[in-house]
C-alpha cells in the first residue's frame, strides 16, 4: 500500500506524538485481548487469590508485584484493560449514538423540533457531569453496564451540540438545496449528505475524549460504581492499593495509576494528531 504525500494519513504519521500514541494504544489492546497469552498468571488476572505471594514487591517472578491477594500485577492489569478501554470506547460510542442523530434533527429540521431538544440538553449540562454520573450510577446500581450507561447518559448533549452546529452550517449549501429542490426525502438527505460531512469534527471529538472517559470510568470504579470485584479494572486496582501506599506497597496504586495516565494521554495526543490531519486549514500551515 502507497501512502500517498498530502494526505490525511501521511499529515497523520508525521505528527510523532501520535504516531508514538497510537502504537502505545495498540500494543495496550492487543494487551488486553491476548492477556491469558502473555502471562502465566491469566487465573489471578481473572480474579482468583494466591495468598502465598501476598504484598509480593516488584521482581522477577512478579515484575509488578503482586496484591494484597497475591495476585500477579502485571495480569492484573493486563486483564483490567480490558474493562477500563471498552468503558472509555462505549461510553463514547453510545454518547454519540445518542447525540449525533438528535443533534442533525435539530440542525436540520430547526423550529420547535431544534427548541425541544436544545432545551433537554440544557438541563444536562447544567449538571456537572461527574456528580450526575455519579448520581445515575448510584440509583442504577453498581455493576459496569450500569456505570457505562451512566457516563455516557451525562455525555451525548455535548455531541449534539455539536452535531447541530455543523448540520446548520452544511444545510444552507447549494447541493442540499438542490436535493429538497427535487424533491429528495429529508431522512435521506440527513442520511446521505449531512451525516457523512459532519462526522469528521464529531471523531475527532471522540478521539479526544475517549481518555477523559477511561478517567471518568476509573473514577466510578474507584468509589466502588464501577467495575466489581474480583473482575479487573484500574480504577478498582488503585481502590485497592491506597489504604497500603504509605505502608510501602506503592506498586499497588501506581502502576494502574501510571496505566490510565499515560492511555488518557496517548488518546489526547492521537486526537490532536487527528485533528490536524482531518482540518485542511491546519494542513495548510504545515
Amino acid at each position: 500500500m502507497r501512502l500517498e504525500v498530502g494526505s490525511s494519513l501521511w499529515f497523520l504519521l508525521r505528527d510523532r506524538a501520535a504516531t508514538i500514541s497510537m502504537a502505545f494504544l495498540i500494543l495496550v489492546a492487543l494487551s488486553a485481548v491476548f492477556a491469558p497469552l502473555l502471562t502465566p498468571y491469566a487465573s489471578q488476572g481473572m480474579g482468583e487469590p494466591n495468598l502465598t505471594a501476598k504484598f509480593q514487591p516488584p521482581g522477577i517472578e512478579h515484575p509488578f508485584g503482586a496484591d494484597g491477594l497475591g495476585r500477579d500485577q502485571a495480569a492484573r492489569l493486563m486483564f483490567g484493560a480490558r474493562r477500563s478501554l471498552s468503558m472509555g470506547l462505549l461510553v463514547v460510542l453510545i454518547a454519540i449514538a445518542i447525540g449525533t442523530p438528535l443533534g442533525m434533527s435539530a440542525g436540520y429540521l430547526g423550529g420547535w423540533v431544534d427548541e425541544a431538544i436544545m432545551r433537554v440538553t440544557d438541563v444536562f449540562l447544567a449538571f456537572p457531569p461527574l456528580l450526575l454520573a455519579i448520581a445515575i450510577a448510584a440509583a442504577l446500581g453498581a455493576s459496569y453496564v450500569n456505570a457505562v450507561m451512566a457516563i455516557a447518559v451525562t455525555w451525548w448533549p455535548w455531541y449534539a451540540r455539536l452535531a447541530r452546529a455543523q448540520t446548520r452550517s452544511v444545510r444552507e449549501r447549494a447541493y442540499i438545496e438542490a436535493a429538497r429542490s427535487i424533491g429528495v426525502r429529508h431522512r435521506v438527505i440527513i442520511r446521505r449528505h449531512i451525516l457523512p460531512n459532519i462526522m469528521t469534527p464529531i471523531i475527532v471529538q471522540g478521539t479526544l475524549d475517549v481518555g477523559t472517559a477511561i478517567l471518568v470510568a476509573a473514577g466510578l470504579s474507584f468509589i466502588g460504581l464501577g467495575t466489581q470485584a474480583p473482575y479487573a479494572d484500574w480504577g478498582v486496582m488503585i481502590s485497592d492499593g491506597r489504604l497500603f501506599f504509605l505502608s510501602g506497597r506503592w506498586w499497588m496504586s501506581t502502576f494502574p495509576g501510571l496505566a490510565i495516565f499515560l492511555t488518557a494521554m496517548a488518546f489526547n495526543f492521537l486526537g490532536d494528531g487527528v485533528r490536524m490531519a482531518a482540518d485542511p486549514r491546519l494542513r495548510r500551515t504545515l
